[in-house]
């Protein structure tokens, strides 16, 4: 029997819960510069990628939802309707992989990570900003989203990097922040 689809039934409202400021942390970590191409694999809205628009030379946002996906294209970005463990895209394509508060949601954690290493240019970063499961609140939410039958699986940045020593990382960091982590990885040129 299917799952309930939380995020095709959220799309039209999802801004309004969770919308986003113009100088989000994301933007300086991701340190995206013109000519840049720019995937945010499980982009939902596009929330996050319309922030890049006016900076990369390229954004596409990536995501299961339909309903999420047709709000994205109302801000005017480009979309691909596909599963984070499965890209339709070329390898070593994007110079700036963001994956925005959406690795909890993915059906595979590792595999997802595989695709978007596999789509990162040399000398590119991947971004993952995933909430801190060690952090009270964020415990919380998942409860929450636990109770709401959600498939979320939390983990910590520290696994996060764990799941990401790929041939070729060139770097990792870690930066948090009140209940948010973000995790860097770049890949060797």
């Amino acid at each position: 029997m299917p799952r309930f689809d939380h995020f095709n039934i959220l799309g039209p409202i999802y801004d309004y819960i969770f919308g986003r400021s113009a100088d989000h942390q994301m933007v300086r970590i991701a340190a995206v510069e013109k000519g840049h191409r720019l995937l945010d694999v499980g982009g939902g809205t596009g929330r996050v990628a319309v922030q890049f628009q006016a900076l990369a030379g390229e954004v596409l946002v990536a995501d299961a939802a339909l309903g999420m996906l047709r709000e994205a294209k109302k801000k005017g970005l480009r979309t691909v309707h596909s599963h984070s463990e499965n890209l339709p895209l070329p390898a070593r394509s994007f110079d700036r992989v963001i994956l925005v508060d959406a690795l909890h949601h993915v059906k595979d954690q590792v595999k997802t990570l595989e695709e978007i290493w596999r789509v990162l240019a040399p000398g590119g970063w991947m971004v993952i900003e995933e909430p801190d499961i060690r952090n009270f609140v964020v415990k919380l939410v998942a409860l929450g989203e636990k109770i709401a039958l959600m498939r979320s699986r939390f983990v910590s940045p520290e696994r996060i990097c764990e799941l990401c020593l790929f041939e070729g990382v060139e770097s990792q960091q870690i930066i948090k922040e009140k209940g948010i982590a973000w995790v860097i990885i770049t890949k060797a040129i």
